[in-house]
């Protein structure tokens, strides 16, 4: 419905006249008179959102995901009512996304249904903040200029997502950057990180509402045919080269250790030497002569809910230094380390060997998961059970390391950490010729978010150029090229090791070198332009 009376300027005639640039957007918005029609189009962008991730995974709905919301805000009047339309966007989208808190928290933390759904509902409450403080801001600006509001949208979205990824512990999951799958267009990242891929999607939203509002339709859908052109173009001119192995060897170990209390008992070294000894056999049983590899070949076990104490049992430790002589090669493992001599202060770490069984690093978990490694403060640990056997006590680490060798360096880092893109890059900026990741994603259950982490593991190959070991538990399990392609990888729920090649690289890309450098940008830009309209603002009024 278009009506000239509701339109955010009352003084605006209902005719087309001669207008500034600003004005001829305010001519044709089309205002929803109903509250029910805009809450539908807030939910559908926040139901299109997260239907672009897997699964089901339809990442073309990327480019047009944001468009629903988007003519609902630059057409609002009301403030509270932009910050709610943002707010239930949000909300769909993160419940979507993360529903499989349910099954963690009941099969895994021990709480009955209704408090299993109760975190969830807290989680969603919390963040979906941040996209109503997107709606508000667009709102805002829209009420005096609506196509400045657009033009502005991408970069308060990016704004949004650096905030999601700093604030209240942090939860950059499933950014809307993730769902770009155009493998040129990806490359981006190597600048300006995941958020550059957001900025795109959103823009490509605002034009398609620009090409709907402006009164010079013509105009406006040339610019946009030109913007969709342009991305076509730049996709194909920043394709990678082919795919082609590396000169290194890698092993990662699957081993498919269930998440059963009574299974993890019988990992216990200590008491059974027996599956750890399995698991050792089967890494060297798997390794295939491979002639033209270069170096010793560098084998990754994936985190693993076993018991594993690489500091205080003996049976473990041998193990692994056996297995690192046996093979030649450099040996990742996950274990539980302690900050204190009582051994009252657990730490998630990675330990890595050289060839004489000979530690070079003990990495330490930085970025550890609320309510599953650690509770927040501003949380009640009694009322939320314990995920992993020390769940809700271990404490975070602190040094970006790297493990240096004659060949190149190891940078690793630990399951959640691959959501965090400056975390990585801080271990590439210690000198990290290839990454590895070690995760444990049986937590997820039968749910997608095992392969969207994945695909938030592929985007910190691309920001960095370098190649990716990812040694998981029950899968994926893969080897990632530098440029975000998933080179091999195994089914999951299969006690497997996969072959691959990668080479140890030292070229640092933009991002590795300057990091949110853009996303900074952005905000600042929204900042800008918030100032400029309050200080306008500030003048009418005087």
């Amino acid at each position: 419905m278009i009506a000239s009376k509701e339109f955010p300027h009352s003084s605006l005639p209902a005719t087309p006249q001669p207008a500034s640039r600003e004005s001829s957007i305010e001519l044709e918005l089309p205002v929803i008179s109903k509250v029910s029609f805009r809450f539908a189009a807030s939910a559908l962008s926040g139901a299109a959102m997260f239907a672009c991730f897997p699964r089901p995974g339809w990442h073309l709905l990327v480019w047009g995901a944001c468009l629903p919301i988007l003519l609902t805000l630059v057409t609002e009047r009301s403030l509270p009512r932009a910050f709610l339309w943002g707010y239930v966007c949000g909300a769909l989208f993160l419940a979507g996304s993360c529903y499989w808190f349910v099954e963690v928290m009941e099969r895994y933390g021990k709480l009955a249904p209704p408090l299993a759904a109760g975190v969830l509902l807290l989680f969603v409450a919390v963040f979906s903040g941040f996209f109503g403080a997107f709606g508000l801001a667009e709102g805002w600006v829209a009420r005096r200029m609506p196509l400045a509001a657009l033009a502005l949208s991408p970069f308060l979205w990016v704004s949004m997502e650096l905030a999601r990824t700093y604030l209240i512990t942090g939860f950059p999951w499933n950014l809307m950057g993730y769902a770009v799958q155009a493998e040129g267009l990806r490359q981006l990242a190597s600048v300006t990180a995941v958020y550059g891929l957001s900025f795109l999607a959103v823009a490509t939203s605002a034009m398609a509402a620009w090409a709907l509002l402006e009164r010079q339709r013509t105009r406006a859908r040339i610019g946009l045919a030109l913007w969709l052109g342009m991305l076509i173009a730049a996709n194909w001119l920043a394709r990678p080269p082919a795919l082609r192995p590396g000169s290194r060897a890698a092993f990662l170990v699957q081993p498919n250790v269930p998440l059963d209390e009574s299974v993890q008992e019988a990992w216990a070294p200590w008491r059974d030497p027996g599956p750890l000894n399995s698991l050792v056999s089967l890494t060297l049983g798997s390794r295939v002569v491979d002639e033209a590899a270069i170096g010793p070949p560098l084998i990754v076990w994936a985190e693993n809910p076993a018991p594993f104490y690489f500091n205080r049992d003996p049976v473990f430790r041998g193990a692994v230094e056996r297995l690192a002589r046996g093979a030649r090669g450099y040996v990742v493992v996950n274990t539980v380390t302690f900050a204190d001599p009582e051994n009252k202060l657990p730490k998630n770490s990675a330990v890595v060997l050289d060839p004489e069984g000979r530690v070079i690093l003990q990495y330490d978990k930085i970025h550890l998961v609320p309510f599953g490694e650690y509770v927040p403060w501003w949380a009640f640990p009694g009322r939320v059970g314990k995920i992993a056997a020390e769940a809700g006590n271990f404490v975070p680490g602190s040094s970006y390391q790297v493990a240096r060798m004659p060949e190149g360096a190891v940078g690793v880092f630990i399951c959640y950490e691959a959501i965090f893109p400056q975390l990585v890059r801080r271990i590439v900026s210690e000198g990290a010729g290839v990454l590895v990741n070690v995760s444990n994603d049986a937590w997820y259950g039968d749910s997608p978010a095992a392969f969207q982490h994945l695909e938030m593991a592929r985007l910190r190959a691309i920001e960095n150029r370098r190649a990716l070991l990812r040694a998981t538990n029950d899968g994926i399990t893969a080897v990632i090229d530098p440029y975000g392609r998933v080179a091999s990888e195994l089914p999951r729920r299969r006690r497997l090791v996969l072959a691959g090649r990668f080479d140890y690289l030292t070229e640092r890309t933009f991002y590795a070198r300057h990091g949110d450098v853009f996303a900074w940008l952005c905000a600042a830009v929204a900042a800008g332009i918030a100032a400029v309209r309050a200080l306008a603002r500030g003048k009418r009024e005087a």
